[in-house]
């Protein structure tokens, strides 16, 4: 299996954050590629940005999809998803949250997001929306963190834990199963984060690369069925 993973913002130890993630959940034998935009925002907070990360998504998928059996579009938005899935077709291209989101919906009926910054939360209200779970969306919870966009890739801040943590609290209060966490800079939260709370909390990339291995294991047993 060869995954190809595209960040489309400019942030190097973001993409390195993101395939962290990534490679815990690959299969033994399994290759990332982790691509970094060369051009645009280091990182994405605005409606006018989440268009032009969608560009680079699919600039990035046409011109390296084909080398990959699969893709991860690894921004928190999903930025260019359905652009992307119908050029790779019919490789599987799986968006990190969307991904999240669909498994957190095994987790129970309701779900929470989880995300930095007030100004994202209608971005992701109306995201979820458009994946056809609005009605199982508890709410997003969207604390202020700027300093987690520069922290250090291996490293769980415990300030941003805590605030993780309380932020998270009202969700599972008004009935969240399950907490979606939703930005690359909270990849590698995810453990920690549900070892506070008690309830399952999702790794949007994780998550995402275990969807992706399943296509692609879906589509082997179907042809060697049809070759039966």
């Amino acid at each position: 299996m060869r995954l190809l993973l595209i960040n489309p913002n400019t942030s190097v130890h973001i993409t390195e954050r993101l395939a962290a993630s990534a490679r815990l959940m690959l299969p033994v034998g399994a290759t990332l590629t982790a691509l970094t935009a060369t051009e645009g925002p280091r990182a994405v907070r605005s409606p006018a940005e989440v268009r032009g990360a969608a560009e680079r998504v699919v600039a990035m998928a046409r011109e390296h999809g084909s080398q990959h059996d699969a893709v991860v579009v690894a921004i928190s938005l999903d930025c260019g998803l359905a652009q992307a899935r119908a050029l790779c077709a019919p490789r599987p291209v799986i968006g990190m949250t969307e991904a999240a989101c669909l498994l957190a919906c095994l987790c129970g009926p309701r779900f929470g997001v989880l995300t930095l910054g007030r100004d994202m939360a209608s971005l992701y209200h109306d995201h979820v929306s458009q994946l056809g779970l609005g009605q199982r969306l508890v709410g997003v919870a969207t604390p202020e963190a700027p300093a987690a966009f520069d922290a250090p890739v291996a490293t769980v801040s415990p300030q941003l834990l805590d605030l993780l943590t309380e932020a998270a609290r009202p969700l599972l209060q008004n009935g969240a199963d399950a907490i979606v966490l939703a930005g690359a800079v909270l990849c590698g939260y995810a453990p920690a984060l549900q070892q506070r709370l008690g309830k399952p909390v999702l790794d949007g990339v994780a998550c995402a690369v275990q969807l992706a291995c399943a296509r692609l294991e879906m589509a082997w047993l179907n042809s060697a069925a049809a070759v039966e």
